[in-house]
């Protein structure tokens, strides 16, 4: 069957690789929609993500959709459209029974060693990894789910979202969902701040009451301003650069929080314990979602969140060099680029 494969830091390659054979308790899927997200844009760009490298080509790609072809016992329907959930955990270890399975220290997470990722023609999963698609959601938008799964997480770790005022800096696939939860979930006012302008655009569009271009020296200031001088309530870092997490503790107020969803290229951040400490600002970080999909799925269903606006670019699968090209540079207004095996 055909796959993407990564050789090398920007050396996408378009091969061959056998079909899987689903083992027991696992479905096999007909890959319909992979997209693209910001950390296989890091591996893409720079060999690992936080520290994970593989020694040989890989197959990238997590975000993924598609559509039941061997049920294999599972109960299962074939033709039942689905999206997967990327982290398969044990569910009998110390995180797993305290309900913290997105902890697991022995998860297996698609297109990370030792399991290849998404982008082929078909896949075998845990079934129990599987939620079903509703039909009034297309399956090629149906990826973004598990980004707003991580958008979901995010916010129920976040202190106060009802009646706040929320930053959110960073307006790719996760920042996006984070501003329609954080509108779903009560956000008085939603700041939203971004390097490029077409996503500011979508974020306005999708609830933020304020968008700002965090390419102006004044954007900490007018984030101070758009919450009326205090600081924001509560701030979401789902950019990933340092001076993205330096936007949102400038922005947040004293007892206020920071919630950092965001990869950092150089996996580390620097603040100032001192001012952090005076302040009493509280920083929370993300590691992607738990057992979220389902109300990930109600809020599309009832229309509180919207997916396709952030689905920009759809490339077969023999473009996926292009597509990586396109996510990597941000350019045509791209947020999240779809491949489609």
């Amino acid at each position: 069957m055909r796959a993407v494969f990564q050789y090398g830091i920007r050396d996408i390659r378009v091969g061959e690789m056998d079909p899987p054979v689903p083992a027991p308790g696992e479905a096999l899927v007909r890959v319909r929609s992979v997209t693209i997200c910001g950390s296989d844009l890091h591996a893409y760009a720079e060999g690992s993500i936080s520290g994970v490298r593989w020694s040989e080509p890989f197959v990238p790609g997590h975000e993924v959709a598609g559509e039941v072809v061997d049920s294999n016992g599972t109960g299962l329907a074939v033709g039942t459209h689905v999206v997967l959930d990327p982290a398969a955990s044990c569910f009998h270890c110390y995180y797993c029974d305290s309900g913290r399975y997105h902890l697991c220290r022995n998860q297996l997470f698609l297109d990370m060693p030792p399991a290849h990722g998404a982008m082929r023609e078909l896949l075998a999963w845990p079934a129990s990894r599987m939620f079903v698609v509703p039909a009034s959601i297309d399956i090629a938008v149906a990826p973004l789910l598990e980004p707003l799964a991580v958008g979901v997480h995010a916010v129920e770790l976040a202190w106060q979202i009802e009646g706040a005022t929320v930053l959110v800096v960073g307006c790719g696939g996760i920042g996006l969902c984070v501003v329609q939860v954080a509108k779903a979930t009560g956000a008085r006012r939603i700041v939203a701040a971004d390097l490029v302008p077409e996503r500011l655009g979508v974020a306005e569009k999708l609830g933020a009451d304020v968008t700002i271009d965090a390419n102006r020296p004044s954007a900490a200031a007018e984030a101070l301003e758009a919450s009326g001088g205090h600081g924001v309530d509560t701030a979401f870092e789902a950019a990933g650069p340092q001076e993205a997490l330096d936007l949102c503790l400038a922005a947040t107020r004293s007892a206020g929080g920071v919630v950092v969803a965001g990869i950092p290229a150089e996996d580390e951040y620097r603040f100032s314990s001192a001012d952090l400490r005076r302040r009493e600002i509280r920083l929370q970080f993300v590691r992607r979602q738990n057992e979220n999909f389902p109300e990930a799925i109600r809020l599309v269903e009832a229309g509180l969140v919207k997916l396709e606006p952030m689905l920009t670019h759809r490339f077969p699968l023999e473009r996926a060099k292009e597509a990586f090209e396109l996510a990597e540079e941000k350019r045509d207004g791209a947020i999240r680029v779809a491949v489609l095996p």
